[in-house]
């Protein structure tokens, strides 16, 4: 695992926590499922389809995009995270775009 991940080709920020085994992007104007496979692409240092599991394997992509995509009137939806773990990770994507990958123990 790459410790010292700082930028992403895709425009989206990534950074290293305090904790080695843990790594936070925001998905910045990008579907949600594509920022959680980009995120775990750079983790593991391949390509997304060298994964080893689809996302759609784990968590439906589509609605994963559209669980936090905004109310009927325009105005974003507040609160709310989804967890779940993909391979050997724990993975947390918060309602505001904020993803965090967890290695687990």
């Amino acid at each position: 695992m790459n410790g010292n991940i700082n930028d992403s080709n895709d425009g989206a920020v990534i950074t290293s926590s305090a904790q080695t085994n843990q790594y936070t992007i925001y998905a910045d104007g990008e579907q949600l499922s594509t920022a959680v496979v980009m995120a775990l692409t750079d983790i593991t240092g391949g390509d997304p389809s060298d994964i080893g599991v689809p996302l759609y394997d784990v968590i439906d992509p589509d609605a994963l995009d559209n669980l936090f995509s905004d109310k009927h009137d325009g105005s974003p939806r507040t609160g709310g995270k989804v967890v779940f773990t993909i391979l050997d990770y724990e993975v947390t994507v918060q309602s505001y775009g904020e993803i965090v990958v967890r290695e687990l123990e």
